[in-house]
């Protein structure tokens, strides 16, 4: 806990947060809240008070403002794992679901398990219907706390939807062994038993429920249901009418009240609930639909589908809904089930190209390239005027290798909405490969308007204007700011130098694990993590953008290396823990981020890379995360692990000054061993990146690169045979006695 230096005052706060945590136990929140609040005056990075304002937040349903402080909270001590989890509780609250998982996530690494915290991101699971995730976050909690009677619940629930009826049923039975007073247990053993047609049972269950608590809406509504089956219209209509005084605005109660009115013949009465009950569904699902697409652009896509799944609960003959489940499962990587949501859209409207080229994205990323190209070649015909389906299919067409095919339709896309942006980008991408950097440059400029990529969601509106090339800048201070992942950064970070060649005093933006690295950049007056605030400036242009500014053709790449340094005194630190080198030293990387959509296809699998091991090498895995499917064979690899040293790439570069050679995928540490002038080998997949371009072993970018390339997609085995023959002859040359060659 950080507290304040002077003892009086840190006497004081103490003595503030006691007499907080007295009003707090007391449930006396708003006294609570101000005597935290004092305490913050007297010691603003106080974690308990910070955490406890958090918690008073919650508890009186102010969910962001709890969710604020507790991240304040966390920024003072970021291990406390009570913490994480309350954060996680606010953020489920709030519906940023994903995000809620994360800081389960976090808790329940810190503490190596917890029942609580096992229970919520359960809870967090079945909201999202990621039900075997929710089964084993259930089943975790009741090993730690086998009496909790709601987790019991709360499992049998999951069970259900798994269509486990039995599994279910026995869940409810240990959940009332713990609680026989547990309302919801019964309730939820109605439906189980109600879906195994035993329906006196089930109704037993239902008037159970209503015993512990008369004002029971859902266990209503299943009683009304019950009566209904066995046409006991009165006591259907009893049940029903009741439901809808406790919830007037619960549609499926007047629902069931129009179907027992109608059993009973009081047709005007039943038309008009089933009128009421068909309002109150369109504003819910209006209601669900607008805060879905809120989520949608907040870039929470399983929370979203989970409104939107929601909203189809409501009215399942809405096409729209279904495509934007699907589109929203898709990007949670639920691929199966977004294929299930588009062919529902599809079953109610089979014309829509639109919903053809859904159904191709889908396919596309779960890598079934032939299919998808037939949902977009379908797509074309249903809608030869579309430019977003020849676009997709072009993209599609270029993915697979066939890139002048998917120019043709780049271009009858530009031709028939001449602001189709992402054809314009994807395009620019082809100029960029082929070498074509006059065209590619001011293509790629496009990546602005062009609001289904990412990086077009981080763009940047600032009220200085955007330097081009053109304007002076002698005497001028300009913003040079990092935009997309950071290897790009690290690439064009080196146009600093060109830009303080013009006269201008130069500021660049970058993130946090790059901030430190960037700073020994030629031509850098300062360096601001991105997120802090901006000194003043003049002009200011995106990273990526300068090699337009430049007008950089392929003879022009400024490809002077290295242009950064490694921090000699970490290099030190990292030769002591090393130790004397016997044998070349090879740096490895052999996967990239797996939160990139492309990490499949540029990533090798350990099994597959494990080859090149056999060389008489020592081998140094420069791999900051590992996927936990690889740590066990990376454990019985000769490979020295070191990822949990590596803080910032200030690190990683000291690291890689020791290499001999760096053997890497696509992804920031290539960029990184170029940058500092490194011998770096680069695996690349096919087709090939557009930085890469199409063909040759070298790079224009980094002189110290060698490329090996992928001589048909997917096809590792070659590559690695080539990189294992040259660290064959790299550890023969380094065992040659000196004068020998």
């Amino acid at each position: 806990m950080a507290t304040p230096s002077h003892p009086s005052i840190t006497l004081q706060a103490e003595s503030l947060f006691a007499q907080g945590l007295q009003f707090h136990s007391q449930g006396e929140f708003a006294q609570a809240m101000q005597t935290y609040e004092q305490v913050l005056k007297l010691a603003p990075r106080h974690f308990e008070a910070l955490h406890h304002v958090g918690i008073v937040a919650f508890q009186t349903g102010n969910y962001e403002l709890a969710a604020g402080f507790i991240r304040s909270a966390l920024a003072v001590d970021p291990g406390h794992a009570g913490a994480h989890s309350n954060l996680g509780n606010a953020l489920r609250e709030m519906q940023h679901l994903e995000d809620a998982l994360r800081s389960y996530g976090r808790a329940l690494e810190l503490t190596g398990g917890d029942a609580d915290t096992c229970y919520n991101r359960g809870v967090a699971l079945q909201a999202l219907q990621r039900n075997e995730e929710a089964l084993y976050s259930y089943d975790q909690a009741l090993a730690l706390n086998p009496a909790d009677d709601q987790a019991w619940t709360n499992r049998a629930g999951v069970l259900r939807q798994l269509q486990q009826l039995e599994p279910a049923l026995h869940s409810v039975e240990q959940a009332l062994a713990v609680n026989p007073g547990n309302p919801e247990a019964y309730n939820s053993g109605a439906a189980i038993l109600l879906a195994m047609g035993q329906v006196a049972e089930a109704e037993a269950c239902c008037r159970r429920a209503l015993e512990l608590a008369p004002d029971y809406v859902d266990a209503l509504c299943n009683l009304a249901r019950l009566c209904l089956s066995r046409l006991d219209f009165e006591q259907a209509l009893q049940c029903s009418s009741r439901a809808v005084g406790l919830d007037p605005g619960l549609a499926q109660a007047y629902s069931l009240r129009a179907q027992a009115l109608r059993g009973l013949n009081r047709n005007e009465e039943a038309q008009h609930d089933s009128a009421g009950a068909a309002a109150l569904r369109r504003e819910r699902v209006a209601a669900y639909r607008q805060l879905g697409a809120q989520l949608q652009q907040q870039g929470r896509p399983e929370s979203a589908a989970r409104l939107f799944a929601a909203a189809l609960e409501l009215d399942q003959s809405d096409a729209g809904l279904w495509q934007l489940h699907a589109r929203m499962l898709n990007a949670a990587a639920r691929r199966e089930q977004a294929l299930e949501s588009i062919d529902r859209a599809l079953a109610l409207a089979p014309e829509s190209a639109d919903y053809h080229v859904t159904r191709g994205a889908i396919l596309r990323a779960s890598l079934r390239y032939a299919e998808a190209q037939q949902c977009y070649q379908t797509a074309v015909q249903l809608a030869p005027h579309h430019p977003g389906a020849y676009t997709n299919l072009g993209s599609l067409l270029d993915q697979v290798g066939q890139a002048g095919l998917a120019m043709q339709h780049y271009e009858r896309a530009i031709a028939l909405d001449p602001q189709c942006a992402l054809a314009h980008w994807n395009r620019a991408l082809v100029h960029l490969r082929r070498g074509d950097y006059e065209q590619g440059w001011r293509g790629y400029e496009w990546r602005w308007k062009a609001e289904t990529l990412g990086v077009y969601k981080g763009k940047r509106d600032f009220p200085q204007p955007a330097w081009t090339g053109s304007e002076a800048l002698a005497g001028k201070t300009i913003l040079l700011h990092a935009e997309q992942g950071l290897g790009d950064a690290l690439q064009f970070c080196r146009y600093a130098a060109l830009v303080a060649g013009r006269g201008a005093t130069v500021i660049l933006e970058a993130k946090r694990p790059l901030a430190a690295l960037l700073g020994t950049l030629a031509g850098v007056s300062r360096v601001v993590v991105k997120g802090e605030a901006l000194p003043p400036f003049d002009y200011h242009i995106p990273l990526m953008s300068l090699p337009l500014a430049f007008g950089t053709r392929l003879d022009t790449v400024p490809a002077a290396t290295p242009y950064l340094a490694s921090d000699p005194a970490r290099v030190a630190q990292w030769q002591a823990l090393l130790g004397p080198k016997a044998r070349p030293r090879v740096g490895v990387v052999w996967s990239g981020h797996p939160a990139n959509p492309n990490d499949l296809n540029r990533s090798v699998p350990l099994a597959v890379f494990a080859r090149l091991f056999a060389a008489p090498c020592e081998f140094i895995s420069l791999q900051k995360d590992v996927k936990p499917a690889e740590q066990a064979l990376l454990d019985t690899a000769p490979v020295r692990q070191l990822a949990g040293l590596l803080q910032d790439f200030s690190d990683t570069a000291a690291l890689c000054q020791l290499m001999d050679v760096v053997v890497t995928v696509d992804t920031s540490v290539a960029h990184l061993a170029g940058a500092l002038g490194k011998p770096v080998w680069i695996l690349l997949q096919t087709p090939f990146e557009w930085r890469w371009l199409e063909q040759g072993a070298a790079s224009p970018w980094y002189p110290s690169a060698v490329l090996y390339r992928q001589p048909q997609r997917g096809a590792w085995e070659p590559v690695m045979d080539a990189v294992a023959a040259d660290l064959a002859r790299l550890a023969g040359a380094a065992a040659l006695p000196d004068g020998e060659n």
